[in-house]
C-alpha cells in the first residue's frame, strides 16, 4: 500500500515537471530565487501582569500559574506574527520584479513597524483580558460569599 502511494506521488511530480505551463512559470523566476529577509524581531512587551495580579490580591501560586499561561500565549502570538510576516513578504516578493527591490525593502520596513505595533497591542490586550477575568472571578466569589 505504501509503495503504491509513493508511486502515485512520483507520477504526479513527473507529470507536473513535464507540464509546459509549469516550465513557463519556472522560466520567469529570477536565477537567484526569492530574496532573503532578516527575521522579524519583536519588541519586549514589558508587561506589568505580575504586579497587577498581586495588586488584585492573587496568591503567589496563582500569579505564577497565570504568568506561565500568559507567557505561553505571548510566545504563540509572537510565532504567529513572525509566520504571518514571512508569508506576507514571500507573497509580495513572488509578484515583484528584481527592479522593484527598493520598493520591497520599503514595504519590508513598513511591515516590520506595523507587526511590532500589532504585537504589542495584542500582547497588552491579552494582559488586560487576564486581569478582567481575575477581577470578574473575584467579584463572583465576593457576591457568592455574602
Amino acid at each position: 500500500m505504501e509503495a503504491e502511494g509513493h508511486a502515485r506521488i512520483a507520477a504526479a511530480a513527473a507529470s507536473l515537471l513535464n507540464c509546459p505551463a509549469f516550465g513557463q512559470m519556472v522560466g520567469h523566476l529570477s536565477p537567484s530565487g526569492s530574496p532573503k529577509f532578516d527575521p522579524l524581531v519583536l519588541p519586549r512587551s514589558n508587561h506589568t501582569l505580575q504586579d497587577d495580579l498581586l495588586h488584585l490580591g492573587c496568591t503567589a501560586s496563582t500569579v505564577e500559574a497565570l504568568l506561565s499561561t500568559y507567557e505561553v500565549a505571548e510566545a504563540r502570538l509572537a510565532e504567529h506574527m513572525r509566520w504571518t510576516f514571512n508569508d506576507a513578504l514571500a507573497q509580495l516578493a513572488a509578484v515583484m520584479n528584481a527592479e522593484d527591490r527598493d520598493v520591497l525593502e520599503r514595504v519590508d520596513d513598513a511591515l516590520r513597524q506595523r507587526f511590532a505595533r500589532e504585537y504589542l497591542s495584542a500582547s497588552d490586550e491579552c494582559r488586560r483580558d487576564v486581569l478582567a477575568e481575575v477581577a470578574a472571578a473575584k467579584a463572583r466569589y465576593s457576591a457568592s460569599a455574602t
